[in-house]
């Protein structure tokens, strides 16, 4: 057996480890690290493939931004703090978020029925874009322009997401 062969083993047993670890721990909060590691031992997997772009984004992105995110929300709505019967801090706060709702809405309207969607990739196929510009160049242009419209929304939905998860988190 060579050296990968081996350490793919143990990345292997070790990620099978964490992802089992992410369902059996009772603690949220220790099921979100354990889900952190699961993430970095594939970020370690596209190492081994060398794909350093891939293993840099996955570590970024979601061992990174997204996984301290989910932290941040099941820290907040930790059992121990309770908020049953106060009051909202800032009576005005729901006409802001139905304005800056329709504003968001007509946004994402003007969008979808605009020219501004149409991609970069609509003009040749990908392959005479990595011929021309670079793996990156052309996954940055792909991404930031031929495909900014469902990246936004991606994002987007995260947002809602969170936002649902403490909505329906807070006791009645």
């Amino acid at each position: 057996m060579t050296a990968l062969q081996i350490s793919f083993f143990v990345l292997a047993v070790a990620s099978i480890a964490s992802s089992i670890g992410v369902i059996a721990f009772k603690n949220a909060v220790h099921s979100a690290l354990s889900l952190i590691l699961t993430l970095l031992f594939l970020a370690m997997f596209y190492l081994q493939l060398q794909a350093m772009f891939i293993a840099i984004v996955q570590i970024l992105i979601y061992a990174g931004a997204i996984m301290v995110l989910f932290l941040f929300v099941v820290t907040m709505l930790a059992p121990e703090q309770s908020d049953v019967g106060l009051a909202d801090r800032i009576p005005w706060q729901r006409v802001v978020g139905s304005i800056l709702g329709l504003v968001l809405a007509g946004a994402l309207s003007y969008l979808i029925f605009s020219s501004a969607s149409t991609g970069v990739l609509t003009n040749g196929n990908l392959s005479q874009m990595v011929a021309a510009h670079g793996n990156i160049e052309a996954f940055g242009l792909a991404l930031f322009h031929g495909f900014l419209f469902p990246f936004e929304v991606t994002s987007l939905l995260i947002v809602i997401a969170i936002i649902g998860a403490l909505v329906f988190g807070r006791r009645a």
